[in-house]
């Protein structure tokens, strides 16, 4: 939809300037509804960050030293940004278990089918 070709964002108390691509978010460009913001590898690159998962965060490289952002644990983000925050593991395992009873019962009916089928074609080669 258009171009922000200079914004400051505010991480950890330090201004850092960004462009930003402004997209729709109704499904039919490129935005996505679900996605608030896309920090991308332009502005990763520009700003010489630092991916440090071994402390989970992200490091940018300012003049001032480095300002370091933590990541987002999966439980605080919603189920809809691909987080696990109100996620219901109770109900989630009983609908796996329905899933495998029935799968186990399909693939029963069907090795009995196929044994069924097998057996009349070995009869009808014997006879």
């Amino acid at each position: 939809m258009g171009r922000i070709h200079l914004a400051e964002i505010k991480i950890a108390g330090c201004h850092f300037p960004c462009t930003f691509t402004v997209m729709d978010s109704d499904g039919k460009g490129l935005g996505d509804k679900n996605m608030d913001m896309l920090f991308g590898l332009d502005m990763l690159k520009r700003h010489r960050c630092n991916i440090d998962l071994a402390n989970n965060c992200l490091v940018f490289n300012s003049a001032n030293g480095p300002v370091t952002a933590p990541f987002m644990h999966e439980y605080e983000l919603g189920q809809e940004k691909g987080g696990t925050k109100g996620f219901d593991v109770q109900a989630a395992n009983e609908e796996q278990e329905k899933m495998e009873i029935e799968y186990e019962r399909k693939r029963a009916r069907s090795e009995s089918g196929q044994e069924g089928d097998g057996e009349k074609d070995k009869k009808k080669s014997d006879a």
